[in-house]
């Protein structure tokens, strides 16, 4: 098909024009139209190899990008919870410390003034013969103050020495999860860098490729890409309940809501390419917007798919599955169960797509359903929890 092509393309450019009548082709110049077809196929098959490798490197580079920024993410988490317990134990510290002083206050005082009154009542009551049992009593009265007075003290020392230590500890731990979420942060903005050159190389050779055929034929297989792998994971879910502990998914119908909060750039069934239709709809979403859940169920895939990038997909038993696309991370992993509203990814431009958005997909049984016939702008999702 394509040699057929280019030999048409060619034929006027190197076949000579006679003013009465056509001219056969001489055998030379057929055999220069022959080898000028196949030097320009084996240009295309190469840039076909070229797009295939790197398409291949975009992959490793987004699911690089996804997992580091998921442990940035968890970084994040942890440096924060351990700065509130530095600042908890700071304010403690200085409670105690002030606590401290005004106890050292009282002692010194109290000391002080038990030496003096001690002093004169010792000699009272040892100058005192008539009662022996009332010295006596006073006298341990008097050690058992002063016993509780030193380990009180000690106390408070060993107190203010243990929470030091601890803050010390804790400041030395958030330093080090400082650091390292700037390693994580030095490598996602390396790995960003190295993606733009592979989207700017993609876009270069989709520009050499400037087939309409070519290009159709590639969403084509990335359709059939995708259908044959809901297909192959809807034979192998038969373990999701129907029922999660809500209504089954089958009965919200226009009850549900949209998965992120943006416009829709792209509606469901409007023109792809050619014949191609969308099977699902595209969000306007910016880069790191959370892509949530919009109903209970398990996380059956999440990795990367040729035209979809980092896509992940929630199966909410009876059939119905949720997809989510062009991710930039994806914070779920497979087999993991998640309510309506739990993050599940971050929007992105993943696969190659020149805009940030998310692509969302609603399927019964294998099929593309309209989403907003199931999903309702007014229907909100409960707010994100706070790190």
């Amino acid at each position: 098909m394509t040699r057929r092509l280019l030999l048409l393309l060619l034929l006027p450019t190197l076949l000579p024009v006679s003013g009465a009548a056509d001219t056969a082709p001489s055998k030379a110049q057929l055999e220069k139209l022959k080898s000028r077809i196949s030097e320009l196929s084996e240009v295309q098959n190469r840039e076909l190899r070229e797009r295939d490798s790197v398409q291949a490197s975009l992959r490793e580079a987004e699911l690089r990008i996804s997992r580091l920024t998921r442990e940035q993410r968890s970084l994040e988490k942890k440096a924060s919870t351990a700065q509130q317990r530095l600042k908890n134990l700071e304010a403690e510290q200085a409670v105690l410390a002030a606590e401290k002083r005004t106890q050292l206050d009282w002692l010194g005082k109290t000391v002080r003034a038990s030496y003096q009154a001690g002093r004169q009542e010792r000699i009272k009551l040892l100058l005192n013969q008539e009662q022996p049992d009332q010295i006596a009593r006073l006298l341990r009265y008097q050690e058992y103050y002063q016993r509780a007075r030193a380990d009180r003290l000690k106390a408070v020392n060993g107190e203010l020495d243990e929470l030091k230590a601890i803050a010390l500890r804790v400041d030395k731990a958030r330093q080090v999860l400082l650091d390292k979420r700037s390693d994580v942060q030095r490598h996602a903005d390396k790995l960003q860098g190295a993606q733009k050159e592979r989207q700017t190389t993609l876009a270069s050779l989709n520009r050499s490729l400037d087939d309409r055929g070519s290009n159709l034929n590639q969403l084509k297989a990335d359709q059939q890409r995708l259908q044959k792998l809901l297909e192959d994971m809807q034979r192998s879910l038969n373990d999701i309940p129907a029922d999660l502990g809500g209504k089954p998914f089958g009965k919200l119908a226009g009850k549900l809501p949209w998965p992120v909060e943006a416009r829709i750039s792209t509606g469901y069934n409007s023109r792809r390419e050619g014949a191609l239709r969308w099977q699902g709809v595209i969000f306007n979403a910016a880069p790191g917007t959370p892509v949530r859940a919009i109903h209970s169920g398990r996380v059956v895939f999440a990795d990367w798919l040729r035209g979809y990038g980092l896509l992940t997909i929630v199966d909410h038993g009876n059939g119905y599955l949720t997809l989510y696309g062009y991710n930039q991370s994806l914070l779920r992993e497979v087999g993991e169960w998640v309510s309506a509203g739990d993050s599940l990814a971050l929007a992105g431009n993943s696969g190659g797509n020149r805009t940030n958005g998310l692509y969302f997909e609603i399927r019964h049984r294998g099929k593309a359903v309209n989403p907003t016939r199931w999903c309702n702008q007014r229907v909100t999702l409960p707010p994100l929890a706070q790190n």
